[in-house]
This record gives C-alpha cells, sequence and structure tokens, in this order.
C-alpha cells in the first residue's frame, strides 16, 4: 500500500514525516527529489535549457577546470516564471514526471508532497494523509521560520489548493496545531490501515479493502495484478488484525507473530523458502519466531501461509505490525 502525505504551507506535514522516519518508515520527499532531478538529470537539464534559455544552469568546475556539476540559474528561472502561469506549467510538465518515476523506481511506499492533488501525485498512492492547523498558526510558523511578512505568507497560502478542498479529498487527516496529540494521531490511522488488510477463505494471497457496497466489499489483491473484485459475506473475509495463533498458553495475535518475524529477519523478506522447505525446516523456522507455539493445533499449512503473507505484506511496505501502546492510547481505548 502506498501512501501519500500533504498539507499547505506551515502546516507541519514535514514534521508527521520526520514522526514517521523515526518509526522506521522511508519517506520519499518530492521536493527535494525534484531539486536533485533538476540538478542531475541530463535529461531534465536538457529540456529546461531548451525551454527557458541557455544560461538556465551553471557549471561548477573543479580545480582542472572540468564541470563537476549543474546548478539552475535560479535567477533566471525566477525570471522566466514571472512572465506567465503558463511558464510554470511547462516547467511542472518537464519536472513532474520525472519526479513520479522516480519514485516508483525507489520501492518507498510513504510520499510527501505539498502539491500532491494539484501535480497528480495523488494517482499513485493508494490513500493520502492531510496535516492540517488553523490558518493563523501556519501563518505564524512561516512568519517566523522563513523571516517574511504575513502579506507574502498570503500570496504563498493563495496559490495553493485551500485546506477545506485538501480535508475532502484526503482519506485521513492529522490535526498539527501544536496541542493534538501527533503519535496518538498516527497510531489511530496506522491500525487503520492494518485493518484494512484482509484474508478471504479460499483465495490465495491478501487484499486490501477499497471501498464498502451496499452488500460486498470492492477488494483489491496486494500482488503484481493490483485485480479488484467484489467480496461478499458468504466468502468468509477476516482482517489480519481478527487472527490469532495457538500457543501452549493464550492465543497470540497474528500481529505480534508478524512483528516477532520482522525482528528476526530485521525486516527483510523470510530467509525460508515455504514452498520448498521441509516440515521439519518449516517447524524449526517457527520455532524461532514463536518459541511456545501448539505443536498439535499449528500445522505446516499454516506456518507456511504466514510466511507467505509476511512476504507479501513487507513487499507492499506494510511493516509496522504491532503500534506501542502509550498512555493516550489506553485512554483511547477505555472511552
Amino acid at each position: 500500500m502506498k501512501i501519500g502525505i500533504t498539507g499547505g504551507i506551515g502546516s507541519g506535514k514535514s514534521y508527521v514525516c520526520q514522526r514517521l522516519i523515526a518509526r522506521g518508515y522511508e519517506v520519499y520527499d518530492c521536493d527535494s527529489a525534484a531539486k536533485r532531478l533538476m540538478r542531475s538529470s541530463p535529461e531534465i537539464r536538457q529540456q529546461l535549457t531548451s525551454l527557458i534559455g541557455p544560461d538556465t544552469y551553471l557549471e561548477v568546475k573543479g580545480e582542472r577546470g572540468e564541470v563537476r556539476e549543474y546548478t539552475l540559474n535560479k535567477k533566471k528561472v525566477a525570471e522566466f516564471l514571472l512572465v506567465s502561469e503558463d511558464n510554470a506549467k511547462a516547467i511542472d510538465a518537464i519536472v513532474h514526471p520525472a519526479v513520479f518515476c522516480d519514485f516508483e523506481a525507489s520501492g518507498m511506499k510513504w510520499m510527501e508532497s505539498a502539491i500532491l492533488y494539484e501535480s497528480g501525485a495523488y494517482r499513485l498512492v493508494d490513500k493520502t494523509i492531510v496535516v492540517t492547523a488553523p490558518e493563523e498558526v501556519r501563518i505564524q510558523r512561516v512568519m517566523q521560520r522563513d523571516g517574511i511578512s504575513r502579506e507574502k505568507v498570503l500570496e504563498w497560502m493563495a496559490r495553493q489548493l485551500p485546506q477545506e478542498e485538501v480535508r475532502r479529498r484526503a482519506d485521513f487527516e492529522i490535526i498539527n496545531d501544536g496541542e493534538a496529540n501527533i503519535e496518538q494521531q498516527l497510531n489511530k490511522i496506522l491500525r487503520n490501515m492494518k485493518e484494512t488488510i484482509l484474508a478471504i477463505a479460499g483465495k490465495p494471497g491478501l487484499y486490501k479493502l477499497v471501498s464498502r457496497g451496499k452488500n460486498n466489499l470492492i477488494v483489491e489483491a496486494l500482488d503484481a495484478t493490483h485485480r479488484r473484485q467484489p467480496a461478499f459475506a458468504t466468502d468468509r473475509i477476516t482482517s489480519l488484525n481478527d487472527i490469532a495463533m495457538f500457543t501452549e498458553t493464550d492465543d497470540v495475535p497474528l500481529m505480534t507473530v508478524l512483528d516477532n518475524m520482522k525482528n528476526l529477519e530485521d525486516g527483510q523478506k523470510a530467509s525460508i523458502n515455504e514452498k520448498k522447505a521441509s516440515g521439519k525446516e518449516l517447524q524449526d523456522y517457527f520455532t524461532k519466531v514463536l518459541p511456545e507455539w501448539d505443536r498439535d493445533r499449528v500445522q505446516n499449512s499454516h506456518i507456511k501461509k504466514l510466511i507467505t503473507w509476511y512476504n507479501i505484506l513487507i513487499e507492499n511496505g506494510i511493516t509496522d505490525f504491532k503500534t506501542e501502546e502509550t498512555e493516550e492510547t489506553k485512554e483511547e481505548a477505555s472511552e
């Protein structure tokens, strides 16, 4: 599952992304990527030079006179942008597709983009999160951060989609007003995402919930096909959060078992091939994952399915199997 994070200037979306990175997630920064590609990509350099003019780039030379790198002539580009809105769109038409391709090639599942909807980047992700804050809070943050006037901040804000419009289009919202608990909100969203990962009896693999109808669900296969199909109550649909594995004492939630596997494999795919492994190899491996597993009730077929599911989740960037409880989440659960 791919997730896009957006928010207007001063909303604090970068701070939220930093909190995700601290949890072990990789977040693709579209703004940084655009600057990197404009500096390093020969194709973009050629296209921008053809569009703007011969002095679009400045050469940075080494001690022997060789060109070490190219830097964008910001003054030249700014002059070009000030001419018309069409000029800005022409630059976007060169840079945005390159950023999109770079994101797809990166293999990352999280994307940060200030213009997620305006650029069309939302089409690359499955779910979107908007970070919001009251307008006055945003204004004060940007004034203090950049040392600019209130009028300039308002001018910048006017160039972006209204916050209410982005909120309407997003799947989730994180309020970053300086008082709301960011970690608690992230926990809620991550739990919600896990609850939308489904297993369907009699069908291989895993599925993500796309939408709910009156009499069915629309699900999408978590495989290369991404095939969408309806699922009905008679299909015996189960959320992964509702599955547990037998042990000699209490049942252990599947998410805890998956987290054990992630720790064992250092966040990588399973080191055992469940299709070729013998029964003993499967059991020895599972003992490392869950030492107290019930040998009578857990079958080799269950272990194979667990490994298959784990690999699917890792491949799709779903790795936060176990959310630590804070005092806030405990209070939330008791409400």
